[in-house]
């Protein structure tokens, strides 16, 4: 990638080529079949145990939001870098 500039590859979207014979299987057995789409018909059925529905939003949250990494703070003097943190409610 030069400057930020995409220039070459796969368009955005396009599935990996690995995956699509197993895409297609799942469509041919149950069609319209989507595993995030079944993930998160079970993170909605509140009939299901709480920590069943948690797993199935945690996993789907995987498709949503990048996973956040650990951040280095420093002050740059040597000294310990005191932080604080208040919860309200």
């Amino acid at each position: 990638m030069a400057k930020g500039v995409k220039t070459g590859g796969r368009q955005k979207g396009t599935p990996n080529k690995d995956k699509q014979p197993l895409l297609d299987a799942l469509e041919g057995k149950w069609p319209g079949y989507h595993p995030v789409i079944a993930m998160a018909e079970i993170a909605n059925d509140e009939k299901l145990p709480k920590e069943l529905r948690f797993q199935a939003h945690k996993e789907v949250a995987q498709y949503i939001e990048p996973k956040k990494k650990a951040v280095e703070l420093s002050q740059g003097s040597g000294e310990p870098f005191i932080f604080r943190m208040g919860f309200d409610g």
